[in-house]
C-alpha cells in the first residue's frame, strides 16, 4: 500500500462518500500521538487531522443519530488507538472488538441520556434519514418504488450494523494511513486484499443468528440477529470479493477491469442483485472448500499483483 498510495486516496474518497471521514481522520490522529512522534512535523500532521475531524464532528447535523455517531468515532479512535498500545493484537479482532465496545458503550449513554425508549428513538431517526435519502433514489429511478418501504424498514433497523461496518472500514484506512505516514508505526500494515480472510467458526455465528431471526421464541432477539447477519454478511461478502481478485489476478485480469465491471452492476442495479449474494455464498462455502489454498497449490500458480 505504502508504494501504491494513490489507491489508498481512492479509498479514502469513497469512504468519505459512504460515511464519516472522522472516522479516518480521528483514529489516524490517535494512532499517529499513540506512537510517539518526535519530528515537529508528525506532530503537526497528527493536530492538524486531529483539530479538523473534530471541527467536522461539531459542525455536523445535531439529531439524535448524529449525537449517537459523535459518541462512537470518538469511543472508537480512542480505544482502538489505547488498545493499539496495551493490547496488541491482529488489525481484524482489534478492530472488530473495538467497533463493538465503542457501538455498546454509545448505546449505553444514549440509553441513560435519553432513557428506556433511546432504541427505538434513535432507530425512529434512522428511519426518517433512510426514507429521506431513499425518496432521491425513488424519484431519479421510479422502478424501485416497490422496494421503498421495505428498503427503509430495514436501514432502520440496521442502523447498528451500519455504524459496526463504518468504522471497520474507517479504521482499516486509518491504519494504513498510519503506516504509511508514521516513520515507527505501531504493528504491520494490512496485507493485499486478496489475502482477506478470518476465522472459520464465524461461520457458525451466522447459524445461529439465522436461526434466531426464522424462530417466533426469539422475537425479542430478531433485530439483534438481523444486525449480526449484516454485517457478518459484509465479512463474507469481502472474503468471496477477495477469492474474485486471486482468480482474476491469477487469470491475467486487471483490477481495474473488475472495479469497471462493479461499476456497470451497479448502474444495471439487477445484476448486482445476484452479484452480492453470490459472492457473500462464495464467501461462506470457502470456509470448507478453501478457494485460495487450492489454487496457491496448483502448479505454476502465483498470486496476482
Amino acid at each position: 500500500m505504502a508504494r501504491r498510495p494513490w489507491r489508498l486516496v481512492l479509498a479514502s474518497i469513497a469512504f468519505a462518500v459512504w460515511a464519516p471521514v472522522t472516522l479516518v481522520g480521528l483514529p489516524f490522529a490517535c494512532l499517529t500521538l499513540a506512537a510517539r512522534p518526535r519530528a515537529p512535523a508528525q506532530w503537526a500532521t497528527a493536530l492538524l487531522v486531529g483539530l479538523a475531524s473534530a471541527a467536522l464532528l461539531v459542525a455536523g447535523e445535531h439529531d439524535l443519530l448524529a449525537g449517537l455517531v459523535r459518541a462512537y468515532v470518538v469511543i472508537v479512535s480512542a480505544a482502538f488507538a489505547v488498545l493499539t498500545v496495551v493490547a496488541p493484537a491482529r488489525f481484524q479482532r482489534q478492530a472488530l472488538r473495538t467497533c463493538v465496545l465503542g457501538l455498546g458503550v454509545a448505546l449505553a449513554l444514549a440509553r441513560v441520556v435519553l432513557g428506556q425508549s433511546a432504541g427505538e428513538m434513535l432507530e425512529w431517526d434512522a428511519t426518517r434519514q433512510a426514507s429521506t435519502m431513499l425518496r432521491f433514489l425513488v424519484e431519479v429511478r421510479p422502478e424501485v418504488y416497490a422496494m421503498f418501504e421495505p428498503a427503509v424498514r430495514f436501514l432502520g433497523e440496521t442502523f447498528p450494523a451500519t455504524l459496526v461496518l463504518e468504522g471497520l472500514a474507517g479504521l482499516a484506512l486509518a491504519w494504513q494511513w498510519h503506516q504509511l505516514v508514521a516513520p515507527r508505526p505501531l504493528g504491520e500494515p494490512l496485507g493485499p486484499f486478496r489475502e482477506f480472510g478470518f476465522a472459520d467458526p464465524w461461520v457458525w455465528a451466522v447459524v445461529a443468528a439465522i436461526a434466531v431471526w426464522i424462530t417466533p421464541l426469539f422475537g425479542a432477539l430478531k433485530t439483534a440477529a438481523l444486525n449480526l447477519l449484516v454485517v457478518l454478511g459484509a465479512l463474507y461478502l469481502l472474503r468471496g470479493a477477495a477469492i474474485v481478485v486471486a482468480f482474476a489476478g491469477v487469470l491475467g485480469i486487471s483490477p481495474a477491469a473488475l472495479v469497471g465491471a462493479l461499476v456497470v452492476s451497479a448502474v444495471l442495479a439487477v445484476p448486482l442483485v445476484f452479484i452480492l449474494p453470490g459472492l457473500a455464498t462464495l464467501g461462506v462455502t470457502d470456509t470448507w472448500l478453501e478457494f485460495r489454498r487450492r489454487l496457491a497449490s496448483r502448479p505454476n500458480v502465483s498470486g496476482g499483483s
